[in-house]
């Protein structure tokens, strides 16, 4: 027990940020080597192995250096350090922290370790996790082909109403007489040449329609032309038609203007194309 007091007594209490004064005990006619601060202390004065330190560290035992001291006659000692032992607080301020009581006060209820985990183990509530849910995704596949077939038959049933049905083209004779009777429309009589121009344009193009299968209506007389020059056929009838087609697009796009006498000459000239060559 005496021991133990003694080493409480031997132990220096010191606060970080306050001057602290800290004796190695140098005995008399010894010299005693400079205490250098460092990170955890600053030292302000010295004296005789009496340095006034302050602490930087906030609660620790300060780590000071064993020092050396020697005297006249050659004697060498190795003085150790005092125990510092720096008590936190705040600095400025006379609140001291205080340490959490020891031990700690564990309140563990009764019991085994399973029963604490019962009540967060969610598992045993929700139980096996669904499994995959075959029911609802054929019926859904099953809807949606059916759908898309329904979608499909009245697509095809709108194209099918919508279909124009094919239109008997006249050959021959017919075809010839079909041009002559255009001398006897009102077109012809009152001088409508655009609108009389447009009915040689058609039955041009049912003639070529015909003889070389071009149908589509959105090609200009033009394009019919430049089409019919692949082939040798096509050049020959190109060679026949080519005054009609010229005439037809000045009528038809530049309103060119005609007579009586000029147009009878284009439809006679139709006329002799149809006959011939819608066989």
């Amino acid at each position: 027990m005496l021991h133990i007091l003694l080493l409480l007594s031997t132990v220096s209490n010191a606060y970080p940020g306050l001057p602290f004064e800290v004796d190695y005990a140098i005995p008399q006619g010894f010299s005693c080597e400079e205490l250098k601060s460092d990170t955890l202390f600053s030292v302000l004065e010295a004296d005789c192995g009496v340095f006034v330190i302050v602490p930087l560290t906030f609660s620790d035992s300060l780590p000071l250096p064993v020092l050396t001291a020697w005297n006249d006659t050659g004697d060498t000692l190795y003085m150790e350090p005092p125990l510092t032992v720096v008590t936190g607080w705040f600095p400025d301020s006379v609140m001291i922290p205080s340490f959490p009581p020891f031990p700690g006060c564990m309140n563990i209820p009764p019991g085994l370790p399973e029963d604490y985990a019962r009540s967060v183990s969610f598992w045993l509530v929700w139980g096996t996790p669904p499994g995959f849910p075959w029911l609802w995704v054929i019926t859904g596949v099953v809807v949606a082909a059916t759908l898309v077939f329904f979608l499909i038959r009245r697509n095809n049933n709108k194209n099918s109403i919508h279909t124009e049905p094919a239109v008997h083209i006249p050959s021959g004779k017919a075809a010839e007489n079909e041009a002559l009777a255009l001398l006897e429309s009102e077109h012809f009589i009152h001088g409508h040449w655009v609108y009389l121009y447009s009915e040689i344009d058609a039955q041009l193009r049912a003639t070529v329609a015909g003889k070389f299968g071009v149908v589509n209506r959105a090609l200009t007389l033009n394009q019919i032309a430049g089409t019919l020059s692949s082939t040798a056929k096509g050049r020959k009838f190109l060679e026949q038609a080519s005054p009609v087609i010229r005439e037809t697009t000045l009528q038809r796009y530049a309103d060119w203007g005609s007579s009586r006498e000029r147009a009878e000459g284009f439809i006679r000239r139709l006329a002799k194309l149809r006959g011939e060559w819608s066989g």
